[in-house]
């Protein structure tokens, strides 16, 4: 079993790795991609913890679980609106996709 302070550490360069793509890019898919790296890193850290304290149980499966189909449906909407903005004005940078009217 891996430990907890090792499980720690991997979801915190995670989630430095998603931050950074969230504030250092201005593609909007990479913004996207950060996000859904910082909510991965944060799942990670509950199924650490859960494992940790509660070695036993499943119910953290069944809440990491939810939490993966609240993902897929947010990057699904978020890949949405990009793409209708890509068709509206030629572009995927956050920067020039400042107008979301329709």
């Amino acid at each position: 079993m891996i430990s907890l302070p090792v499980v720690l550490a991997f979801a915190g360069v995670m989630f430095g790795i998603g931050l950074y793509g969230v504030l250092g890019q201005t593609n909007t898919i990479m913004v996207i991609m950060g996000v859904e790296l910082m909510l991965g890193a944060s799942m990670l850290n509950v199924v650490g913890f859960l494992r940790y304290t509660h070695p036993d149980a499943t119910s953290g499966s069944f809440f990491v679980l939810v939490l993966m189909t609240l993902m897929a449906v947010e990057a699904a909407v978020g890949f949405a609106l990009v793409v209708s903005a890509f068709r509206h004005s030629r572009t995927a940078e956050v920067d020039d996709l400042t107008e979301l009217r329709g």
